[in-house]
C-alpha cells in the first residue's frame, strides 16, 4: 500500500505539466489603446489570463468568444473612488455618510459593499482606486478581490485620507461631542515630517496601494489663509509614500495656493479643482495629472444653487481643458458614490463637453490611467504581456461615447464576468 502510494506522489512530481487552456476573443473592431487606430478583424490569445498576442485574422482556440459585431477595447479604470461607502449619497449628505461608515459594523458596511463592486465590474471598470474609507475594510476587501473570493474589480486602496491637525479629517469635522471624538479619529491625521512619515509608513504596512494628501479646506474658506499644511509636512508624506513605492493622489477645495503647495511637494496626481495658471503650468513642469471628477461637480449643482453659491462646473471644464492643452494628463474620476455607479460613463460625455476629444476621454480610463497608477506594464491597453482586461459595447465609443453606458462584455485577469447582447 506505501509503495502504491508512493507511485502516485512521483507520477503527480514528475508528470509533465500540461498546457494552458487558450481562450481567443474575435474581436470585430479592436481598439488596443485610444489614440492608436481601430484595427478590424482581430484575435486576442488570453492564456492564464493574461494577453499573448494580437493577431489578425480570426483564428482557433480552445475556447473562442464571438464579438465580432463589437467594439472592443481595455477595461476601464476608475482612479477616484470611495466604494465602501453607501451608495446614492447626495453631497449635502456626505458628512452623515462618512460619519455612519465610522461607527456602523464593518460586517455590514463590507455586505452592503459588495452589490457595488459587482456593479461597477459590470459596467466596464475592471480597476479602481479606492481613495478613502473610514470603516477601514478595504484592505481585506483588496485581498480578497486578488484571490478571486469576490468578484469585483481590482483595487488599489488606501483606508485613512492623510492630513494635519485641524484639517478636514480632524474628528471635530463630524460633529460629535468631544467625549466621542476618540471614535472618530483619522490614522492619517499627522503633525510635523517625522509625524507625517511615521504615519505613511505604518499606512504602507497597513496595505495602502495608494496615499491620500488631503489639503484642509479652511484655506478656501477663508482668503488669508494660504495653507495650513506646513511644507515638511507636505514633503515628509510625499518622499516616503515615493520612497516606499507608492503614489499620492492629492485631494484639493480648489485653493490655489494650497493646491500649488502640494504639487511642488511632488504629489503625482491632483484631484478634484478647479485649478488656477499657474497651478497648471506646475503640473506640466512636474508630471502631475489631473483626476477633475467633473460629475460630482454637475451632481451638485443644485445643492449650490440652494445655497446662493454660483455653479461651478463652468470653471471646473475651463481647467481641464486648459490642463490638456498644457500637456497635464486628464484621468477617469468618478468620486463615488457621490457619482452613481448608473451615471459614471456621463464622466466621459462631460470631458468631451470641456473640449477634449473622444480618444483622450476614453485614455482617461484606461492607458493614461495606468501610467498614472505606474501600472502601464500590465493594465491600460491591449497587447502581450498584459493583464486580460478587456470589455465591448455595440457601437463605436469614438464616434458617441454614450455607448460607453452600456458594456456588454467584461472580463477581467483572463475571466469573463459579463457577456450579453452579442
Amino acid at each position: 500500500m506505501n509503495r502504491l502510494l508512493l507511485a502516485f506522489m512521483s507520477a503527480a512530481v514528475f508528470a509533465a505539466p500540461s498546457l494552458a487552456d487558450t481562450t481567443v476573443i474575435h474581436a470585430g473592431h479592436l481598439i488596443t489603446e485610444p489614440g492608436r487606430p481601430v484595427l478590424e478583424k482581430q484575435s486576442i490569445i488570453i492564456e492564464d489570463g493574461k494577453i499573448t498576442e494580437v493577431k489578425s485574422g480570426f483564428v482557433d482556440g480552445d475556447a473562442v468568444i464571438d464579438l465580432r459585431s463589437a467594439y472592443v477595447m481595455p477595461g476601464l479604470i476608475d482612479m477616484h473612488s470611495h466604494i465602501t461607502l453607501d451608495g446614492n449619497v447626495n453631497v449635502a449628505d456626505l458628512v452623515t455618510s462618512i460619519r455612519g461608515a465610522f461607527i456602523n459594523r464593518q460586517a455590514d458596511q463590507t455586505l452592503s459593499t459588495l452589490p457595488r463592486l459587482k456593479e461597477i465590474l459590470h459596467k466596464g471598470f475592471t480597476t479602481i482606486r479606492n481613495l478613502g474609507d473610514v470603516a477601514s475594510i478595504s484592505y481585506s476587501l483588496s485581498r480578497a478581490l486578488d484571490a478571486g473570493i469576490i468578484d469585483g474589480p481590482r483595487m488599489i486602496a488606501v483606508e485613512p485620507q492623510f492630513g494635519v491637525s485641524g484639517g478636514d479629517y480632524d474628528a471635530h469635522t463630524f460633529g460629535v461631542r468631544q467625549e466621542l471624538e476618540p471614535n472618530f479619529k483619522s490614522r492619517g491625521t499627522c503633525d510635523g515630517a517625522i509625524d507625517c512619515r511615521r504615519a505613511v509608513r505604518d499606512e504602507i504596512h497597513r496595505g495602502a496601494g495608494v496615499i491620500k494628501l488631503r489639503i484642509a479646506g479652511m484655506a478656501l474658506m477663508d482668503p488669508k489663509i494660504d495653507a495650513i499644511e506646513f511644507k515638511d509636512e507636505l514633503e515628509a508624506i510625499v518622499e516616503t509614500a515615493h520612497k516606499l513605492n507608492r503614489k499620492v493622489a492629492t485631494h484639493t477645495p480648489g485653493a490655489p495656493q494650497a493646491t500649488q503647495q502640494a504639487i511642488e511637494a511632488g504629489v503625482d496626481t491632483i484631484e478634484h479643482g478647479p485649478l488656477s495658471d499657474e497651478n497648471i503650468a506646475a503640473m506640466a513642469k512636474h508630471g502631475t495629472a489631473y483626476t477633475p471628477t467633473m460629475l460630482t461637480v454637475s451632481l451638485a449643482k443644485p445643492m449650490m444653487e440652494a445655497a446662493g453659491l454660483p455653479d461651478q462646473m463652468p470653471v471646473v471644464q475651463s481647467s481641464v481643458l486648459k490642463a490638456y492643452k498644457a500637456g497635464v494628463p486628464i484621468l477617469f474620476g468618478s468620486d463615488l458614490p457621490v457619482s452613481p455607479i448608473a451615471k459614471l460613463h456621463e464622466e466621459f460625455r462631460l470631458m468631451q463637453e470641456a473640449g477634449l476629444p473622444a480618444d483622450v476621454a476614453l485614455a482617461s480610463a484606461t492607458i493614461t490611467a495606468a501610467r498614472a497608477l505606474g501600472r502601464e506594464d500590465s493594465l491600460g491597453s491591449i497587447e502581450a504581456g498584459k493583464s486580460a482586461d478587456i470589455i465591448a459595447v455595440k457601437g463605436n465609443p469614438l464616434e458617441d461615447l454614450s455607448v460607453m453606458a452600456t458594456v456588454g462584455f467584461v472580463m477581467k485577469s483572463g475571466k469573463t464576468y459579463k457577456s450579453e447582447g452579442f
